[in-house]
């Protein structure tokens, strides 16, 4: 692992914390360095490293790989111990096969079920989204942070939240490739667009063509992931 990034806040571990936000703190550090590429996929990450070079017990260090894990950045592997989450093509595609069919049923039924209030949220949210899109430099935790509030403000108003966890648990499995979407260029420029069309079709009480917006938001994102996987 490269060290540089895990003591580069060193000063944040040296105050007096509880157990819980030191936890919080190791896995914001270890996540960054996965989606902002400094630490490779398919990297071993070694606890007691990182808690040598945070001066900290493994403890916390193991309990922030497994919510890592949990959020498909990581994975246990056999003999080899936590790794960087490698994505293959066949696991992309599984995963949006899946995705389209679950938010497609979820906007179906919101599209039948909103209001002007939840219209007008949702509106909002797609105006701040844009304009952190168009920051440089801009923070990618917070673009994606917005962009999954945008979505699962569209998909609670289907008013089920069985579906909504399986599909964010879905979202989690992905994760670590968030970086490939928000930095390719022309997707900054895309993704606006691509999000208002969503809106308006939402607007008009038609639940097709609402999923047929959604799909194709999808469709696009997809198809950079599986280039990014075939380098």
């Amino acid at each position: 692992m490269n060290s540089s990034l895990i003591t580069a806040d060193s000063s944040d571990i040296d105050k007096p914390i509880t157990f819980e936000p030191m936890v919080d703190i190791i896995a914001e550090k270890i996540k960054k360095e996965i989606v902002y590429g400094k630490i490779e996929r398919g990297s071993r990450l070694s606890t007691r490293k990182i808690s040598e070079e945070l001066n900290v017990s493994r403890t916390p260090v193991r309990e922030a790989i497994r919510r890592l894990e949990t959020e498909g950045l990581i994975e246990l592997l056999p003999r080899r111990g936590f790794v960087v989450k490698d994505y293959s093509l066949d696991e992309i595609r599984e995963i949006y096969n899946v995705r389209k069919i679950l938010e497609s049923e979820a906007i179906r039924c919101a599209c039948e079920n909103i209001n002007i209030e939840e219209l007008r949220n949702i509106e909002n949210i797609s105006k701040e989204l844009n304009l952190e899109l168009k920051k440089q430099p801009s923070d990618i935790f917070i673009i994606q942070n917005i962009n999954k509030i945008f979505h699962f403000s569209i998909y609670c108003i289907c008013r089920n939240k069985c579906l909504c966890n399986i599909i964010e648990n879905l979202w989690y499995k992905s994760f670590g490739l968030l970086i490939t979407i928000f930095s390719a260029p022309h997707r900054r420029e895309e993704i606006p667009i691509e999000h208002q069309a969503i809106i308006d079709a939402l607007k008009t009480g038609k639940p097709e063509k609402a999923v047929q917006a959604l799909r194709k938001h999808m469709k696009e994102t997809e198809g950079i992931l599986i280039s990014y996987s075939k380098k």
